[in-house]
């Protein structure tokens, strides 16, 4: 994982660490606008050369207009080549680039906590990162053809202007010390306005991948009108409002822009037709200056434009880009060692562990599963059972404590390495839009075809996926909403068999199920359990699949308060177990 940012993230430095490795070819790209500002200096130059020499030769020949043909043609050929190069070091450098920004931006993302991805839209996340993506596109335009290109030209020529007339040269200088400070704060504040435009684009996005994630709801509940008012009621009242702000306030940069090029250009104008007047300059130096003078005022007009843009641009990217500035929790230690299991003991010893500091679900915990023992968890709702396997799996750190693994504590090694020796069969399993042999062979990827057919026919699955038109190469549909609950079901034990861990979490797996569906998976799930090389902790919303279980665990307000076999914890009087069971028997 690559650590990205600071507290405060530059632009140019977020950048800058991924164009470094290119950055000679980044600097052949930028000489390109910076020589093509020389050309309409160069041009109108040739220009007023050719108009000189024939108001002054009567009998023209090409030895007199050599020069302005050789200065004409020479920056017309080097503008294109200049670009030409300029073309070839771009395929060279940024599709490379582009690739950098997008896995080193995602990899920062994806190794925030459990916690980050519980609390941020899904939807909002992925289009932040998309929006880095476009933030560089935007960047590097205005970089590389676009403001500063104007930027250059605007110097070029304001310099040529100069050089003409000491009185035009002052009027310049005065001219461009008021206007650029001016322009430069009125994006300061454009650039925070698009920043909260963007923000709210985000979380609109968020809301609307939000509603087609859960769009089954949508339809169960006859909700799409309300949803869509909902979506109107934000858009009305937080994101075009917003959105107004900026575009007054861009209607006013253009505003001031406007009065300010209007003076430049009559300034420049009436001033050359009065030295005209008075014969102190010639007629090619008047068109010189003029043709110069136009350019000048057109690029300073499109070099506000492309500030505004870039403003809004650079606003859009620092709303995308604070997806990189928040913390990321629950990292591995710097010294983190990979997890060797010797033997497959789990022991919470003396464990704390609490969501929240005012809301303890533990207080010295202390439990000890041994190799290849088959517990079950069992208690109420909220009793600490799903916090359990929170805990062991390392999506979120206990407070206080150790969690042990082969004697080991979990947090000082590597959660991949952790998370490699335990395989879990989750309550609803999610699966990738993929093909069903894609999706199996997450078990293991370097499963061979034979060995993912194999799993499949011990999670009972093969003959359901041979029915299908495309068999192990039909895609299952965003999360698996092609399959059945209990298909998922099996994805999921096919690939907890393929991955073989010494390991096995089952978490309610065969919960919300029909009989016939429940007692496919419980015999698919034998198959694992009774592997006597396995730990296996299960939690169950039907007690009686634990009844076979090595021990049961009985967890009330996160405190162990029995444990046993089935049989010795149904004979005990009044016991949590014993009225659970009853419950379940009525």
């Amino acid at each position: 994982m690559t650590q990205l940012t600071g507290k405060d993230l530059s632009i140019i430095a977020f950048f800058w660490q991924h164009i470094k490795p290119y950055k000679w070819l980044y600097l052949v790209m930028l000489s390109a606008p910076l020589i093509a500002s020389f050309y309409p200096f160069a041009y109108n130059y040739a220009i007023k050369l050719f108009l000189d020499v024939m108001a002054t030769q009567t009998h023209l020949t090409y030895h007199d207009i050599l020069f302005p043909i050789i200065l004409f043609m020479g920056a017309q050929v080097t503008l294109d080549l200049v670009w030409r190069i300029s073309n070839i070091a771009e395929w060279k450098a940024e599709p490379y680039v582009r690739r950098s920004i997008l896995l080193k931006s995602y990899d920062y993302v994806q190794h925030h906590s459990y916690l980050f991805f519980q609390e941020n839209f899904t939807g909002t996340i992925s289009s932040k990162l998309k929006g880095i993506l476009d933030g560089y596109d935007k960047f590097w335009a205005e970089m590389h053809h676009g403001l500063l290109s104007k930027i250059f030209k605007c110097v070029v020529n304001l310099g040529a202007l100069s050089i003409v007339n000491i009185n035009l040269g002052i009027f310049v200088f005065i001219w461009s010390i008021i206007y650029v400070p001016l322009m430069y704060t009125l994006s300061i504040r454009l650039n925070k306005l698009s920043f909260e435009e963007t923000e709210s684009r985000h979380a609109l996005i968020g809301q609307i991948s939000d509603k087609i994630t859960n769009i089954i709801s949508l339809f169960s509940f006859a909700s799409r009108k309300r949803e869509l008012n909902t979506l109107d009621n934000q858009m009305s009242n937080d994101f075009i409002p917003k959105q107004v702000r900026v575009y007054k306030y861009d209607f006013k940069i253009q505003l001031i822009g406007m009065i300010f090029y209007l003076s430049l250009f009559g300034f420049i104008l009436f001033y050359m037709i009065h030295l005209r007047m008075i014969g102190t300059i010639s007629v090619g130096d008047f068109a010189f200056v003029f043709g110069i003078s136009l350019i000048v005022a057109e690029d300073i007009w499109l070099a506000t434009t492309s500030l505004q843009e870039f403003s809004r641009a650079m606003g859009d990217l620092r709303s995308s880009l604070s997806i990189l500035n928040i913390p990321q929790g629950n990292l591995d230690p710097k010294n983190a060692k990979v997890l060797i299991l010797k033997n497959s003991t789990i022991e919470f010893r003396n464990v704390n562990f609490g969501y929240n500091e005012n809301n303890p679900v533990f207080k010295d915990l202390n439990l000890i599963v041994k190799p290849g023992e088959k517990i079950g968890l069992v208690g109420h709702s909220g009793a600490g059972k799903s916090s359990f396997i929170n805990l062991l799996l390392r999506y979120f750190k206990n407070n206080a404590g150790e969690i042990l693994i082969g004697e080991q504590n979990i947090n000082e090694v590597t959660q991949d390495s952790l998370r490699e020796k335990i395989a879990v069969i989750p309550q609803d399993t999610l699966l990738f839009h993929r093909t069903l042999m894609e999706n199996i062979r997450y078990g293991k990827p370097d499963a061979t075809d034979e060995e993912v057919i194999e799993a499949s026919k011990r999670a009972h699955l093969h003959d359901f996926i041979v029915s299908l038109p495309e068999q192990y190469h039909s895609f299952v549909g965003e999360r698996g909403i092609k399959l059945s609950g209990g298909q998922r079901q099996r994805i999921a034990i096919a690939r907890a068999i393929l991955k073989d861990a010494p390991i096995l979490i089952l978490d309610e797996a065969t919960s919300s199920l029909d009989s016939q569906t429940e007692k496919y998976i419980q015999d698919s799930l034998n198959f694992l359990i009774e592997d006597k090389r396995k730990t296996v902790i299960a939690i169950a919303h039907r007690l009686s699949t634990l009844k076979h279980m090595d021990r049961i665990i009985v967890l009330d307000n996160g405190k162990i308060i029995e444990e046993g076999t089935h049989n010795n914890l149904i004979r005990k009087e009044n016991s949590l177990y014993k009225q659970l069971w009853k419950l379940q028997e009525i």
